[in-house]
């Protein structure tokens, strides 16, 4: 029998990519009072949405994000939803300020409260501007104050993924239209920016105004198989978390999925599936042993040592990636003692780390978490 997680990581997975229908629409003007979302409307996404919006164009993006940390810390509503609303918080800034300086006035060394949504949201609000008929033109000016400042650390990284979901706005949620804009970009760039584009494809599922063209619940790893070699990776590690969820959840099911798959890409697949037990677990299970402890015994149901193995060097990297920072991955190490993994374990935490130049913890953001 598959894996199942006792939290019911389906149903929430199912309110967070409904939850898109309203948060992919920024606010366009400042409410005159800013919602409260309590009582009855608690569980109400509009209210938060318009809560966020509202705070970060009348009091500044700190102090919404401040905000929303307090209340995700105490409210698992706000914690599903955390990213899609840094993205809210984002995207209002963007509007009234230009990247450089929207960047600049989040928090302090470009922390990272659940998977960096803010700065997601900036760029698509600069993407905007700028308009699909102009961006060939202008591609490489959007990350350019990152790509002097932060050259490939985390803040550049949110900067090209954030344009992938940007693209995909400009362009209707046509995946080769925007793989194509990602093509313009150097390579670093081009491939966190296709990332951007996988995670849009899936979390306007339930866009009205702009639904998802290609997803099939028959073929939840489509389209990775048919698109460029080059895009495959990207595709794989985003496309494992439609997959979990038409899964219910059953962690069997998807390692299944990914031994399917041609063998130069089972690799990606398998390591996206660890980075998605990893994200759930740290979202939906209270405590870092408890969470370790979770993503350990879902990565140990993979087939065969080489599914167990690159799930957990994905449930290492994608939070040191998306978090910045290493509590996670060194919880996950400790758990693996004595299961043959910890060696390993360690190893893929020390090349995470050097990859993502990973900034000192001065900012009480940087400990945001949750995606």
């Amino acid at each position: 029998m598959g894996r199942r997680v006792v939290i019911g990581f389906g149903g929430l997975l199912a309110a967070a990519f409904a939850a898109v229908l309203v948060v992919t629409v920024a606010q366009p003007f400042a409410q005159p009072e800013v919602p409260d979302c309590t009582g009855a409307m608690r569980f109400d996404l509009t209210c938060h949405v318009q809560r966020y919006d509202t705070l970060a164009r009348t009091a500044g993006p700190r102090a919404a994000l401040v905000a929303l940390k307090a209340s995700r810390d105490t409210d698992g509503y706000v914690r599903t939803a955390c990213h899609q609303l840094t993205h809210v918080i984002g995207r209002a800034t963007g509007e009234q300020r230009s990247l450089a300086d929207a960047f600049a006035d989040g928090p302090a060394d470009g922390g990272t409260l659940c998977s960096g949504g803010y700065f997601h949201g900036i760029v698509e609000s600069a993407m905007a501007r700028i308009g699909p008929d102009a961006f060939g033109s202008r591609a490489g000016d959007v990350c350019a104050p990152l790509r002097e400042t932060a050259s490939h650390a985390p803040l550049h990284y949110y900067c090209a993924h954030g344009m992938g979901h940007g693209l995909m706005g400009l362009h209707g949620s046509d995946i080769h239209a925007a793989l194509a804009g990602c093509d313009l970009l150097d390579p670093w760039e081009a491939g966190h920016c296709s990332g951007g584009v996988f995670m849009e494809n899936l979390t306007a599922v339930h866009n009205v105004q702009r639904p998802s063209r290609f997803v099939r619940p028959g073929d939840p790893l489509y389209p990775c198989a048919e698109i460029a070699t080059r895009h495959r990776a990207e595709c794989y590690d985003k496309q494992t978390s439609y997959a979990m969820f038409i899964a219910g959840d059953d962690v069997t099911q998807v390692f299944a999925l990914c031994a399917a798959v041609d063998p130069a890409d089972r690799t990606a697949c398998d390591r996206g599936l660890g980075g998605k037990v990893a994200i759930l677990a740290n979202k939906y299970v209270t405590g870092l042993a408890e969470g370790a402890a979770t993503s350990r015994a879902m990565c140990l149901d993979g087939p065969d040592p080489a599914a167990r193995t690159d799930c957990v060097v994905g449930a290492v990297t994608a939070p040191i990636r998306d978090y910045g920072g290493t509590a996670q991955a060194d919880a996950l190490c400790a758990a693996l003692r004595g299961d043959g993994l910890h060696d390993l374990c360690t190893s893929a935490r020390e090349a995470a780390v050097a990859t993502w130049q990973l900034p000192p913890a001065s900012d009480p953001l940087l400990t945001g978490h949750g995606h």
